[in-house]
């Protein structure tokens, strides 16, 4: 009988987002196993468990959020691999996710409903490189496309949990004075709840006034919300799986990559986010004609045409609308479905092709390389693993 190898987690069981790593970590065990995972109630921010030291073990998978974390799992000996990369400069092997396609996905999902104001808010009131990545990038798209951005001036604060009254002011003050419809990418989704709570105090109409958008796609934050909130999935048990992987690579003695980060899943959409946010009748009425028939498939005439206006006069008032073209607006709808297909299901490129409105499988494949950058089979595995 083989003897299991024996693997601590010292991931958060407080969150979403680390709940879907140990998820991704325990699923590759199952398959490829067999291990012995050390696992216990956690948050984040707790300092290293005491039996570490001396632990008999044969490997770690870390969320490693401080110096005092990274320094204690260096001194087991033991092959690590981290799921956080909040430390710089530790040498510990790091599978995350992609902060950048993150951005990307949020910043599609409100251009594709025709928001020409975006904000981002997030409440740390300290350094954190994620959200230094995930804002900025959204910063840089907002820019190329000439649609308005604003930010959170978050003060300060001592530490993440309960608001203070003045800090909750501060938010709804911020919330009254953006312009509308606007919406707001938050940096994870406990912090969307709240700006949901406070949008809906002052009274705002959510998705009407303000769309909330958060990070996580954490089920017990998304289905609080009111109305239920449209979330990013990270693809946060992808990120436990490959870290797995890449521990088990370790413990045989074999070399990892130093940096690994997977792209997100894609916008789960519920109702904090599901509007055509236009002023134009006809943008919203051909963007809402798009995303409903994209797939099936249609081109710019027909869109013209069921609006009964020239194909010109489309174009120019989509590009007005949402700085796009009917035929690149349609483009992505059907991307998005794709992405989604090979994300969620089995089937083959020759079914997914037809279902998203492409003529075949391979000029999907070429095409999705393309625009993606890299192969409808990868992105699959990517998700999936």
């Amino acid at each position: 009988m083989i003897n299991p190898a024996r693997v601590a987690v010292l991931v958060e069981t407080s969150r979403g987002h680390g709940r879907q790593i140990i998820d991704g970590v325990a699923r590759y065990a199952a398959e490829k196993g067999p291990w012995s995972i050390r696992l216990e109630p956690r948050n984040l921010q707790d300092p290293p468990p005491r039996w570490l030291t001396g632990w008999d073990g044969d490997g770690i998978i870390v969320r490693c959020e401080s110096a005092t974390m990274a320094r204690a799992v260096l001194a087991t000996g033991l092959p690590v691999i981290d799921v956080r990369g909040s430390v710089p400069d530790t040498g510990i092997p790091l599978v995350g996710v992609d902060n950048d396609s993150i951005a990307d996905a949020a910043f599609d999902h409100f251009q594709e409903r025709g928001f020409r104001h975006l904000a981002w808010c997030d409440f740390v009131g300290r350094k954190r490189l994620w959200i230094d990545q995930r804002r900025g990038r959204l910063a840089r798209r907002t820019a190329d496309a000439a649609i308005s951005f604003a930010t959170f001036p978050v003060r300060r604060r001592a530490r993440h949990g309960a608001w203070s009254p003045r800090e909750m002011t501060d938010l709804k003050d911020w919330l009254a004075g953006l312009p509308r419809p606007v919406g707001i990418l938050a940096s994870d989704d406990e912090q969307a709840h709240t700006v949901l709570n406070a949008a809906r105090q002052l009274p705002l109409r959510v998705p009407d006034d303000v769309a909330v958008l958060g990070i996580d796609n954490d089920e017990i934050f998304c289905r609080a919300s009111n109305p239920p909130l449209s979330s990013v999935d990270v693809n946060a048990v992808a990120v436990g799986y490959q870290a797995a992987a890449m521990l088990a690579q370790r413990m045989r003695g074999g070399r990892v990559p130093a940096r690994t980060y997977l792209p997100p899943r894609g916008v789960v959409t519920r109702p904090s986010t599901d509007i055509v946010a236009v002023e134009s009748p006809d943008a919203a009425a051909a963007l809402r004609y798009i995303r409903e028939h994209a797939c099936r498939p249609i081109d710019a005439p027909h869109v013209a045409g069921y609006l009964s206006i020239s194909r010109s006069t489309l174009d120019r008032t989509l590009q007005t609308a949402i700085g796009q073209s009917a035929t690149a607006a349609i483009m992505q709808v059907r991307l998005a479905q794709v992405k989604a297909d090979l994300a969620n299901t089995d089937l083959p490129l020759t079914a997914i092709a037809s279902r998203a409105g492409f003529a075949s499988a391979q000029h999907l494949a070429n095409l999705f390389r393309e625009r993606i950058g890299t192969t409808p089979g990868r992105y699959r595995h990517e998700m999936r693993h």
